[in-house]
């Protein structure tokens, strides 16, 4: 490059077009493993294009999730509460898995994304039609939040070693002579958690997160009963 030359970058770019760079850049790192440095190194373009289409960082994590739901295709049209809280989380399961971090985001942030708000209303007014009353908001948001703090668990574990953690509890177990038949279980269950087979172990965690959905709901609807039966 002659001295005294400026670089050229890329100036014709769209708000999509930062946004796919920065859910792919979220694929590959985790939301929080990138920086703004590294897209823009993406894009081959400065830090005032990103500024200009999307803003700072927040609001380019915001609009990465906002894309993570409008891709997910949850239906909403469910009108039993139950059937719709498991069919949108479920696929948050499912979904957000591909995208580390965003779980975690969501447990940081709230529902502050554009695309979220539907979901949130459609799950919440389903819960006031079956007679949840003033509880349907804190019933959701229980479903909800337990859902993505499981999410966000499984995302850690991506880059646990073998003394912390979940395995560093599989090798405690193993290691106990005194373990019982309890520990013994809870040492199988771990063990499919940190199974050398990438895609075993994410099955475990999809399939972990739906049990746990489904006991969460269990819960919830034996409280509608006695809400339903008081009122």
């Amino acid at each position: 490059m002659p001295k005294g030359s400026r670089r050229t970058y890329r100036t014709g770019l769209s708000r999509a077009a930062i946004v796919d760079a920065a859910l792919a850049l979220t694929a590959e790192r985790g939301l929080d493993g990138w920086s703004m440095r590294d897209l823009t190194a993406r894009l081959d373009t400065s830090l005032s294009v990103i500024y200009h289409h999307v803003g700072d960082r927040g609001r380019v994590c915001a609009a990465v999730v906002d894309r993570v739901y409008a891709d997910m295709g949850a239906s909403l049209d469910e009108t039993d509460w139950r059937k719709l809280l498991y069919g949108v989380l479920s696929a948050m399961i499912d979904h957000m898995a591909r995208y580390p971090g965003v779980a975690a985001w969501l447990l940081r942030n709230g529902p502050q994304t554009e695309q979220l708000i539907p979901v949130l209303d459609a799950g919440i007014t389903c819960m006031l039609d079956a007679g949840w009353g003033d509880e349907a908001a804190d019933a959701y948001s229980i479903a909800f939040n337990t859902t993505l703090g499981l999410i966000a668990l499984g995302d850690q574990r991506v880059g646990e070693n073998a003394d912390l953690g979940i395995a560093g509890l599989q090798h405690l177990i193993a290691a106990d002579p005194a373990a019982g038949r309890g520990a013994k279980q809870m040492q199988r269950m771990v063990e499919q958690f940190v199974a050398s087979d990438a895609a075993q172990r994410e099955a475990v965690q999809r399939e972990y997160c739906r049990y746990a959905l489904d006991r969460v709901l269990d819960g919830l609807e034996v409280r509608l009963h006695a809400l339903r039966t008081t009122g």
